[in-house]
């Protein structure tokens, strides 16, 4: 993404940003653009699904982030992603996205690694807690306090405004997705979606569960292992 010319990546972003306003509301141009397209992290990989008629209809940005925290280098991912709504849950751009935070990791193999994420859908939660090894916070047990801190910590660092009253895993993000049918996710069939709507009960008007995931090098081959399985199968059956 760094390597294009700024012309192009402002044309980009329109474009993209004319996508995401038909999957998410509340968040204005400057700032979906300044997020998403002309992010200072270190590295940004976009992806971008098309019909076979070539129409836009989902896209993931993949954002690593170089750090220092309590003074140790930190490799942070953080990820936008989104989807019209007939469209989601069927495709393997995840697999590229893990391929990307692979790579990266190996590059940095020393560093410490994590995925960063304010979600503000439950599904996304409960995705992310099905599939990923480590994943705070979650419904079995309390969240210690070393990663509690570190949630904190990103959040104030990606200047995440704390909603009102203040919570201190929830964070204003202003992201709602657009839904026309009502939410699929039952609750009383998935414990990380009920898990989810407790803890961050304002989703709806754009509110954000902080979220930190381990993203080390054998975190995200189990990640990759289990996506490409059980994607695999699911796309085996459609056809």
């Amino acid at each position: 993404m760094q390597q294009l010319a700024p012309e192009k990546r402002e044309a980009l972003s329109q474009c993209l940003y004319s996508l995401h306003s038909r999957i998410f509301s509340g968040v204005p141009y400057e700032a979906f653009r300044q997020y998403v397209v002309f992010s200072a992290a270190w590295r940004t990989w976009l992806y971008v699904r098309q019909t076979s008629a070539g129409e836009w209809v989902g896209y993931t940005a993949l954002h690593a982030f170089r750090k220092t925290l309590q003074g140790k280098p930190v490799l942070i991912f953080r990820m936008e992603m989104g989807s019209l709504e007939n469209y989601r849950g069927s495709d393997l751009t995840i697999l590229h996205v893990l391929a990307k935070m692979i790579g990266a990791s190996l590059r940095h193999w020393r560093w410490s690694a994590y995925i960063f994420a304010s979600f503000v859908h439950p599904s996304s939660y409960a995705l992310a807690a099905r599939y990923c090894p480590i994943v705070w916070p979650n419904r079995n047990q309390p969240t210690p306090g070393a990663y509690e801190r570190l949630l904190q910590a990103l959040a104030d660092d990606f200047q995440l405004a704390p909603v009102n009253p203040p919570s201190p895993r929830v964070r204003q993000v202003s992201w709602i997705t657009r839904e026309t049918t009502p939410l699929v996710w039952d609750p009383q069939r998935n414990p990380h979606v009920a898990y989810f709507l407790e803890a961050n009960p304002g989703y709806g008007q754009g509110q954000g569960l902080l979220t930190v995931i381990r993203a080390r090098l054998p975190d995200l081959l189990l990640i990759f292992v289990r996506f490409a399985y059980v994607r695999g199968r699911r796309l085996l059956r459609s056809r």
